[in-house]
């Protein structure tokens, strides 16, 4: 593939952490990458945020950890998510879109929400960005902003990619983006 045409490729690209969670074909490849995931979260993010290692390291400059009320049981679940602050509001990728299950906690049970940004817990209330544009808008941000991370999450090349020519509307299409009003 010549340098020329990978502006033209649709996101998430092959390689990207959401391509595989998203469009991978091989269904044992799909649940490995999921299994890879929640084992990190509950064996190592999870309990080092809990115990404020990891905002000690600075990692909740780009890590929260999301308390929903489960939807089935009612118990208290917790998910460390990725996020991005953009004019002061907390961004957060719904990688599997509504296939997600915190995002499906969210939705069943918006009065049950609570966020640890750091070492401060507090009760949030949210909105779901709800057109592509507004989507497209933030990813346009983000990969000015973020390149590497665009590059690992969605395949972004900073090299031959151009924000303002760029077409996230694929990928736009397959998640969910939620703001958290802190």
């Amino acid at each position: 593939m010549s340098e020329e045409t990978t502006d033209q490729l649709p996101f998430p690209r092959p390689g990207s952490a959401e391509y595989g969670l998203l469009l991978e074909t091989d269904v044992e490849k799909k649940k490995a990458i999921l299994k890879r995931w929640t084992q990190m979260n509950k064996f190592f993010t999870i309990p080092l945020y809990k115990a404020g290692i990891l905002p000690i390291f600075g990692m909740h400059k780009i890590f929260l950890l999301l308390f929903t009320k489960g939807r089935k049981t009612g118990k208290t679940r917790v998910t460390p998510l990725e996020y991005r602050k953009k004019d002061g509001i907390v961004h957060v990728v719904a990688g599997r879109g509504k296939k997600a299950h915190w995002f499906k906690n969210l939705i069943a049970n918006p009065d049950d929400v609570v966020v640890k940004l750091g070492f401060k817990k507090r009760k949030v209330s949210f909105e779901i960005l709800e057109t592509i544009e507004e989507k497209n808008d933030l990813f346009t941000w983000y990969v000015k902003k973020y390149p590497k991370a665009a590059k690992m999450l969605f395949g972004w090349n900073p090299k031959t990619d151009n924000p303002e020519t760029a077409d996230f509307t694929s990928f736009s299409e397959l998640i969910e983006i939620v703001k958290f009003n802190l």
